[in-house]
């Protein structure tokens, strides 16, 4: 039995804990024996806490549910081919068996009796460390470790029986700031590896200096070798693409700007006479350590197989979904890509994946020196997007992203994007539904499907509209209602074999999507035209080769998009809502679109707002005749989607109850508030 992972249980005795209680001592110990392994990829689980959710509250039919949290331990074999992808896995020291050894936070959330859920361990692939399973899918906040009312939302995945699991992939999460992986590093004749890394920050104030790791999302691991080095580099440009300019080495240092006196830092960077806003600062430098980034995707595929076939798992489960959004939905792409979805016996360890905002993105995830934290902005749109495998029109390869995945193992794929993924940071999300040169539109792949939510922003709208960095407010489109009718859909197409809703996204072949050069937008006053912003480009041909097809969803007269998932705020519009908007002045550069953002532009409330601004736009008074009319209208677009299968009708009620909000605050809005800036 050498090979049997152990489950160490920390706090744990072999009767139930009191609901809340935790100790943190070992007291027991109890052999988990994975069915018919050869290997043991997960070799022990320290439990360090158990507690009931809400004092043992039951859920539907379901009933309570407990929290486990504890440390996950692995050893995995790097001979096996479905770890040689993993990249620096020969430079990995290896114990006495010759395996890869690291652990990594475990966080579940579990039916108390596993045999009364639905059998699916919902993987929540976490963001920066962070969890969003219950904020986007239960409508709860974004609790680190959650454990009230509000943190649980509306509690529907736990009514539905859903186990929450949640692993650390990330080896650069601080700690105390989320789930982490702990890995080892690569080493070439006994020492750690050096090399040059590339980092980029976007200050939104001036400041004198700047922590390059927290405000570009990057990653404190790789601090420089030799601080003065005189070959270190730094440039500036606005935007993305435009012309670096180098500054002079003895201009700028690394430290940190401490009450006007700069301290040495190896996390930070200063520059003479301040780093300005909207100015887009890029570091070249030396550094040593290079973690074996990839591990983390092993962790979740370990994790996941050992749930599903191991004998007597903690929190047992018969399906396996991953869900991940932004930076977590292209780590999903990449993970796919690498074929971690099939474990090392080559059995499936996912079934089905909920990939929100990945666009056409992979990321810096499996190489050397990754920076996990890295946006993806105009780096991560490499072929192959799509996942059936195609040919590359510029190099000639053929590949997709299922094509390390074996016949009959395809998991089931949501693609789901919002309108920022089409105009945004070089994403060209119109990629995973068209040809790679842009002039066709493609079917889907039989275990695919691709949904775009209409005039939406990258993270979903909150309401009242907030303002932020941008010349407008920012879009309030809610658009969790379709995330969790989606949910539905992939949860009945994976047990139940029910086919999901057709892909619904913009088209070519119906005028819907269109090039970017060619897209056409209201003059609404004051609003600044989205036509000069930068497309996409691949970094994995060099130029003129790298330039990719730049097409976006056509809009209507009032600016709003037709194609889609229209919800029904934007179907029976009180405003435009777009996926895109640019940068306040006081942000800096204002000609540049602000990453990640849409635009809310209220319509004029009355025929005298209209002539008085000259928005061209229809008054509210001259689209609906009152305020009941207007919930009537919401009222019937919500019941048409519900029919459609893109919401649940159990949540038509709140979608009408969130639009009247809004009528009465825009109707009773001071003017200033109401026009949106």
């Amino acid at each position: 039995m050498s090979n049997a992972p152990t489950v160490r249980v920390v706090g744990w005795p072999a009767t139930r804990l009191r609901p809340g209680a935790c100790r943190r001592t070992v007291v027991a110990a109890v052999l988990w024996l994975l069915a018919a392994s050869a290997s043991a990829e997960v070799t022990r689980i320290d439990i360090t806490s158990r507690r009931d959710v809400l004092a043992g509250k039951p859920f539907g039919d379901v009933g309570p549910y407990e929290v486990l949290t504890g440390r996950v331990h692995f050893a995995v074999d790097p001979a096996n081919p479905r770890n040689r992808v993993i990249a620096d896995i020969d430079a990995a020291p290896r114990n006495a068996s010759g395996h890869v050894e690291f652990s990594a936070d475990l966080h579940i959330v579990k039916p108390r009796d596993p045999s009364r859920g639905n059998g699916v361990l919902f993987f929540d692939v976490v963001n920066r460390g962070s969890r969003r399973l219950l904020s986007v899918f239960s409508r709860g906040t974004n609790a680190a470790d959650p454990a009230t009312e509000a943190d649980f939302g509306d509690a529907s995945l736990l009514v539905q029986g859903y186990t929450l699991v949640a692993i650390g992939w990330q080896f650069d999460v601080p700690e105390g700031k989320g789930l982490s992986v702990s890995v080892p590093t690569a080493l070439e004749a006994g020492k750690a590896v050096s090399g040059w890394i590339r980092m980029w920050v976007v200050p939104d104030r001036p400041v004198a200096s700047i922590d390059f790791a927290t405000a570009s999302y990057n990653t404190t691991a790789y601090p420089p070798i030799d601080p003065s080095n005189p070959s270190y580099r730094l440039t500036t440009r606005e935007g993305v693409l435009a012309p670096p300019t180098l500054v002079p080495r003895e201009r700028w240092g690394f430290g940190r700007d401490v009450e006007a006196t700069i301290q040495p830092s190896t996390e930070a960077f200063w520059v003479e006479g301040g780093l300005q806003p909207g100015l887009t600062y890029e570091l070249a430098y030396q550094t040593r350590g290079a973690p074996i980034a990839g591990l983390g995707f092993a962790a979740i595929r370990d994790v996941a197989s050992a749930l599903k076939y191991g004998r007597d798992p903690v929190a047992p489960g018969r399906h396996a979904y991953m869900y991940g959004a932004s930076q977590t939905g292209r780590a999903i792409r990449h993970l796919i890509y690498d074929g971690f979805t099939v474990d090392e016996q080559g059995r499936a360890a996912f079934d089905a994946a909920f990939i929100h905002t990945g666009a056409t993105g992979r990321g810096s995830f499996n190489e050397r020196f990754a920076q996990p934290n890295e946006l993806g902005s105009f780096t991560q749109t490499k072929f192959p997007i799509l996942y059936r495998t195609t040919i590359d029109p510029v190099t000639g390869v053929s590949d997709g992203l299922g094509a390390r995945i074996p016949a009959g193992l395809a998991p089931k794929l949501f693609l789901v994007d919002t309108s920022s993924e089409y105009w945004d940071r070089g994403r060209v999300a119109a990629l995973r539904h068209v040809t790679l040169d842009g002039k066709a539109d493609l079917a889907d792949a039989p275990n695919v499907r691709v949904y775009s939510i209409a005039g939406t922003q990258h993270g979903s709208g909150s309401f009242p509209p907030q303002r932020g960095l941008g010349q407008h407010a920012g879009n309030a489109n809610d658009y969790r209602w379709a995330q969790r009718g989606l949910l539905a859909a992939l949860d009945a197409w994976v047990r139940r074999g029910v086919e999901p809703p057709a892909s619904r996204h913009p088209r070519l072949d119906d005028g819907t999507l269109v090039e970017q050069r060619t897209f056409r937008f209201p003059a609404i006053p004051g609003v600044q035209q989205p036509t000069h912003v930068p497309g996409g480009f691949r970094p994995d041909v060099p130029a003129p080769y790298s330039a990719l097809p730049f097409l976006v969803p056509a809009v209507d007269a009032d600016g709003n998009e037709t194609s889609g998932i229209v919800l029904p705020e934007l179907a029976v519009p009180l405003a435009t809502m777009t996926g895109w908007q640019f940068r306040s002045p006081r942000a800096g550069s204002p000609h540049v679109l602000l990453a990640m953002a849409g635009a809310y532009l209220p319509f004029p409330r009355n025929r005298a707002e209209r002539e008085m601004t000259g928005d061209p736009r229809r008054a509210i008074d001259e689209r609906y005749a009152d305020r009941a009319d207007y919930l009537r209208q919401v009222e019937a677009a919500a019941q048409r989607l519900a029919r459609e299968r893109y919401l649940l009708a159990d949540d038509i009620a709140p979608i009408v109850e969130r639009a009247a909000q809004h009528w009465d605050w825009l109707m009773a809005a001071p003017a200033a508030t109401a026009s949106g800036r």
